[in-house]
C-alpha cells in the first residue's frame, strides 16, 4: 500500500508564512498540490516573494498582509479566504515572537507583546476560521506549540506562557469542535534553525550547550517540523484530536 498525501482541492491559511517555518509549510502544502495558499504576514516584500516563489499550476497563493494579534487583522485574513475561495480547509497558527530572558529583566511591553502574537493570535484566528470551517463540517487546525510550553524552556517567561497556553487552547478547541468536524491539533517542537533563534546557534559554545540537551544532538531543520504539521493536516491523521505532538529529537525524551 503506497501512503501519500494530497490536498487537493483544499484551502489552506499559514500565519507567519514570510519566512522560517512558515516557509517551509507554504512549500510543503504547495509541494502537496494544496489548490490555494493564503499567506499571512506583516512584512510584505518577504510574504510576496514566499508567494511567488510557490505559486505553481495547480496551486495559488495570495497574500494578506494583517496583523492577527488582533481581532480585526485575524478576521481579514479568515474573511479574504471566503473571499477568493468560498471556504477554508485548512489552518496552520504559525505566527510568533520570541524575546530572550529571565523572569526578571523582561519587561511588561515584551510580555505583552508576546502573549498578544503568540496567544491571541491563536485564539482569533481559530474563532474566525472555526464559524467558516463549522458550515462546511470539516476542517484541520494545527497550532505551533513549543516544548518550552511544556517544561517552560529556555528562552524566556512569556515565551513559555504563551507556548502552554498554545496547548492548552488548542486541547479546549478540540473538544468544542471535534463534533462540527473540525480536527485542532498542536506541535511543540524543540529548538529549530530558524531567524528567531539565530542569535542563540550563532554562538559556537551556546550552540553546543544546547545541543547536548538532544539525543540527536543538533537542532531541527524548519523542514523536519513542517513534515510533522503536513500528517497532522492531512487525512492520514483523521482519527488525530486534541493531541500535543513532540518534534523535539528527544529533548523530552
Amino acid at each position: 500500500m503506497t501512503i501519500s498525501i494530497s490536498f487537493k482541492d483544499k484551502i489552506a491559511v499559514v500565519t507567519g508564512a514570510a519566512g522560517g517555518l512558515g516557509e517551509s509549510l507554504v512549500y510543503k502544502l504547495a509541494e502537496a498540490e494544496c489548490a490555494g495558499i493564503i499567506i499571512n504576514d506583516i512584512n510584505k516584500s518577504n510574504a510576496e516573494q514566499k508567494a511567488k516563489k510557490n505559486e505553481n499550476a495547480k496551486t495559488k497563493t495570495f497574500v494578506v498582509l494583517a496583523d492577527v494579534s488582533t481581532a480585526k487583522g485575524a478576521k481579514s485574513v479568515i474573511d479574504a479566504a471566503e473571499k477568493k475561495w468560498g471556504k477554508l480547509d485548512i489552518l496552520v497558527n504559525n505566527a510568533g515572537v520570541c524575546y530572550r530572558g529571565n523572569i526578571w529583566d523582561e519587561s511588561e511591553k515584551q510580555f505583552d507583546k508576546t502573549i498578544k502574537v503568540n496567544l491571541y493570535s491563536t485564539f482569533f484566528c481559530m474563532k474566525y476560521a472555526s464559524i467558516l470551517m463549522k458550515k462546511q463540517k470539516y476542517g484541520t487546525i494545527v497550532n505551533i506549540g513549543s516544548t518550552a510550553g511544556i517544561t517552560g524552556g529556555t528562552m524566556g517567561p512569556s515565551y513559555a506562557a504563551s507556548k502552554g497556553g498554545i496547548i492548552a487552547l488548542s486541547k479546549h478547541a478540540a473538544r468544542t469542535l471535534g463534533k462540527d468536524g473540525i480536527r485542532v491539533n498542536c506541535i511543540a517542537p524543540g529548538y529549530i534553525e530558524t531567524e528567531m533563534l539565530h542569535s542563540v546557534f550563532e554562538n559556537k559554545k551556546v550552540r553546543e550547550e544546547r545541543w547536548a540537551t538532544i539525543p540527536l544532538g543538533r537542532s531541527a531543520k524548519p523542514e523536519e517540523i513542517a513534515n510533522a504539521v503536513i500528517f497532522l493536516l492531512s487525512d492520514q491523521a483523521s482519527y488525530i484530536l486534541g493531541d500535543v505532538l513532540l518534534v523535539s529529537g528527544g529533548r523530552t525524551s
